[in-house]
């Protein structure tokens, strides 16, 4: 976006008209300009410039929520900030950008100024694209209020269009439940060494504080309420507090202010399990789910105003189509990474909207049906005929057209099936409640995830396989546990050959805190008991043979390692050094990150033209055959 009004590149969704600028970036005005001397025409003199930009001292309290940026582009970037509400309705707010080499701010490259106020609970959020900002180069920034200047925060801008890239390295990162836990893995991902990018795959925070299925054992001093709704987020209020109070955690926001993150939602920043405009579990049936536009309109406006997210955001349009956040980033030509919205255009559950059975199921068969979609295919939702757009075909066009060497998707929720067969149901067995008459074909671990959208998810597969996309890699949020495993088309069948080969992998992430397994295991969360992790862990691997690693025990984060011959996935966990009574053993239980460390879980390697998985923890690469 140039002082000058913008275009628009449909490509990339990032250039924007002046009017939906505004409306995106929330502030009433805003000003930009390279160096340091103020250009005429502004509507900002030399001397009301050199007042806003005079720096007394450094006072993080007058930006709680530290400082942001996110979506690089070749010569751009998206910074953020907040400012302690102060006295005045309205205020400028100045940034500058500088060369990562430019440590004091010398010679900034780019300055600019904009307002905020009341009505955007006093978030910043401006939308940078200078040919001042160079392709894959490194860059330092900050903003000043009133004499007072933020941390810096460092970004990296994307290559150059069709730049020759030899190396990529970033982290991808999901699930951060405030109430669970201390963020000790955010302590060690921001000293990782270089990292090009992050990208966060949703449940950026959690709309619930005491859900009595996956909460509750946290430690004390993390515990709080919302001011509306107590114990659940309802109103613009309640999501701008959850906001704010998750971004003044210090571990949190110096991974903010280490690089860019690229990011997009998951259910939580609504409701668990949520679709379009339908939390199910507020209520309502199967056939009459309970609607909550508003709640939904609530949660989309603070996702806008709290993140450093290159998308733009109208009120005035309806829910479905008030903001886009699926968009794609190109890394010379090396690498592609298109994110998808996995909530906003979703058919509703195939089955238990109204219950819990949609975890731990048979399934009614209606999983299965033609035509339920998860990323949207153009048509209207049912049942309130609302339009949503065909991301299907967008996300199918990205992928089969990419020319990129490595085509990675940003996928919420788990893409291969995860099912546990009939034998380890019934009495004695790992699921003693569940009757293995009713469950021949065993049971789904949950229909939220792509097992309740299986013809679309056969769709996407065959394109894969028939257009012979090469180097096609899922990374994956959302369920709590680090899994590794191959995508097919028929889960069922255990044979790899023929129409059935494995056509790309998929690495998930463990959560930061979020509650996995072990832990609702051993605090008893639920209506009914728990598997033990161990035995269900052997039973999802020998279930389900495309899964070739799987732990839900741990938290953590995951590094990626890209090159043009290969795609390196770190799995990292955080322990305590020292167990003792209060963290139990746990590393998220512990209030001191020094006090915790990093360790491999394990090394997956995928080579430059191959779908094959290579261990290579213990450094002797052993294929993982699908």
């Amino acid at each position: 976006m140039s002082e000058h009004g913008g275009t628009r590149d449909d490509a990339s969704n990032f250039y924007v008209d002046r009017r939906d600028f505004l409306k995106y970036s929330l502030a009433t005005s805003v000003a930009v300009w390279a160096g340091t001397a103020v250009p005429g025409g502004i509507g900002i003199e030399a001397a009301e410039a050199e007042e806003l930009f005079a720096v007394k001292r450094l006072n993080p309290r007058r930006f709680p929520q530290s400082v942001a940026s996110g979506d690089p582009r070749p010569n751009g970037i998206v910074l953020w900030t907040r400012i302690a509400a102060p006295k005045q309705r309205s205020v400028k707010v100045a940034y500058e950008i500088a060369r990562e080499s430019d440590t004091k701010f010398k010679r900034p490259l780019v300055r600019g100024v904009a307002r905020t106020d009341r009505s955007r609970d006093y978030t910043v959020k401006v939308q940078v694209q200078r040919r001042d900002l160079k392709p894959f180069r490194k860059y330092r920034y900050r903003f000043i209020y009133n004499g007072e200047k933020s941390r810096t925060g460092h970004f990296k801008t994307l290559p150059a269009p069709g730049a020759d890239i030899s190396k990529l390295r970033f982290g991808f990162v999901s699930c951060q439940d405030y109430t669970n836990g201390y963020y000790n893995a955010y302590y060690h991902l921001a000293r990782e060494g270089e990292l090009d990018f992050i990208v966060h795959l949703g449940d950026y925070m959690y709309e619930t504080v005491s859900s009595d299925s996956f909460q509750g054992g946290g430690p004390p001093p993390r515990q709080f309420r919302f001011p509306d709704g107590g114990e659940e987020c309802l109103t613009l209020k309640d999501y701008r507090f959850a906001y704010k109070k998750y971004r003044t955690d210090r571990n949190l926001q110096m991974v903010h202010e280490k690089c860019a993150m690229i990011q997009v939602w998951d259910d939580h920043e609504f409701a668990n399990d949520a679709y379009q405009i339908y939390a199910p579990d507020e209520g309502g049936t199967q056939a009459t789910p309970n609607r909550n536009p508003r709640r939904r309109e609530a949660a989309t406006r603070a996702w806008a105003e709290f993140n450093a997210v290159g998308v733009s955001y109208n009120a005035a349009k309806g829910p479905l189509d008030e903001i886009v956040i699926y968009r794609s980033f190109d890394f010379g030509n090396l690498m592609q990474l298109v994110m998808t919205d996995q909530r906003l255009y979703r058919d509703g559950p195939p089955a238990g909207n109204e219950t819990q059975d949609r975890y731990l199921t048979p399934g009614t068969g209606a999983e299965e049906a033609p035509g339920r979609t998860m990323l949207g295919d153009g048509t209207r939702t049912a049942p309130d005929g609302l339009p949503r757009p065909a991301q299907l075909g967008y996300f199918l066009n990205k992928m089969t057209n990419s020319t990129k060497r490595w085509k990675v998707w940003g996928n919420e929720v788990t893409f291969m099936q995860n099912k546990v067969a009939n034998t380890y149901l019934g009495a004695g067995n790992l699921f003693p409640t569940l009757d293995p008459a009713a469950a021949p074909e065993g049971v789904y671990i949950t229909l939220d995830q792509w097992d309740g959208y299986q013809a679309e998810r056969r769709r996407i597969t065959q394109e894969i396989r028939d257009k012979n996309v090469r180097n096609f890699v899922t990374i994956t949020g959302d369920i709590h546990s680090y899994i590794a495993g191959y995508i097919k088309e028929n889960y069922d069948d255990p044979t790899s050959t023929g129409a059935n080969r494995p056509v790309g992998v998929e690495l998930i992430c463990g959560s930061i805190t979020s509650s996995n397994l072990t832990e609702i295991g051993s605090m008893g969360f639920g209506a009914a008991p728990a598997p033990d992790a161990n035995q269900f862990t052997a039973a999802v691997t020998a279930s389900n043979p495309h899964i070739k690693y799987f732990n839900s025990n741990d938290h953590g984060y995951n590094l990626m390692e890209v090159t043009k011959d290969s795609i390196l996935c770190t799995m990292t966990r955080v322990v305590p050094i020292t167990p003792d009574n209060e963290n139990r053993g746990s590393g998220i239980k512990e209030s001191d990150p020094k006090n915790t460390r990093r360790e491999v879980l394990r090394k997956f390697r995928v080579r430059d033209g191959q779908v094959l998985i290579y261990d290579e923890t213990n450094g002797v690469p052993v294929p993982l055959t699908p």
